[in-house]
């Protein structure tokens, strides 16, 4: 048996009540699960209750089948997302889905997921929602090597989509290359250092920010939650 600790990325019906649960495990990385949830059985977790970056602790029987392990029991850590509403449920939707198209199986740094968990702990009391997301997504594309160095930021300046560079507005550049224009690097900034700000400014850059995304990672999709959440 082997237990792990990890955040719902994904879950997907298969069987009668029976899901495969994709977990970004804090020791290994995504991992894939074979899991039983019911509304009816006592005991069982809940299907209700595999909510995107829900908590969850498994034990697993040592049984897998193509890298699927077979879960034995399944603890929803505290707190429970259940209660989120609206904007914020989507959000959780969005950065969930955004954490799996770019957390290859067996990528894992622990550090980086204990960064991101204690940012969750701290959302759970915000309702600045955009900006909470704007600030998760911030710091992933910063575990992924390709945000910029805040200490060279100037106002107004822009960002090289290619380098990841900031630069003047009126420097030349080729036809191909996409620029993040100074309001969206302005909250980008802002995300990177955590400051507090406002909501404005952040439906644009998470639009931007996916681009920047796409941009740097091959076969990254910009996320069908993004314009959820933004039109909310």
């Amino acid at each position: 048996m082997h237990k792990h600790r990890g955040l719902v990325l994904r879950h997907v019906p298969y069987q009668d009540h029976r899901y495969m649960l994709s977990l970004w495990t804090r020791d290994s990385g995504p991992l894939s699960f074979s899991v039983f949830a019911s509304h009816r059985t006592p005991g069982i977790l809940r299907s209700g209750q595999l909510l995107p970056l829900q908590e969850l602790e498994l034990v697993t029987t040592g049984a897998s089948s193509l890298s699927v392990q077979r879960v034995r029991e399944m603890i929803p850590a505290t707190p429970f997302l259940g209660d989120l509403k609206g904007m914020q449920r989507l959000a959780y939707g969005l950065m969930a889905e955004w954490l799996a198209s770019v957390l290859a199986e067996g990528q894992n740094e622990s550090a980086y997921y204990d960064e991101f968990s204690a940012q969750l702990q701290e959302s759970y009391k915000r309702t600045d929602t955009l900006a909470v997301v704007a600030e998760c997504l911030a710091g992933l594309s910063r575990h992924l090597g390709f945000a910029p160095d805040p200490q060279n930021y100037r106002p107004g300046c822009l960002l090289d989509g290619n380098s990841g560079a900031w630069m003047d507005p009126g420097e030349a550049v080729s036809a191909n290359t996409w620029r993040m224009g100074p309001d969206s690097c302005a909250v980008y900034v802002q995300s990177l250092h955590r400051l507090v700000g406002t909501e404005t400014g952040y439906a644009d850059f998470l639009n931007d920010l996916a681009t920047y995304f796409q941009v740097h990672l091959t076969g990254f999709r910009r996320p069908r939650y993004l314009p959820l959440l933004l039109s909310a």
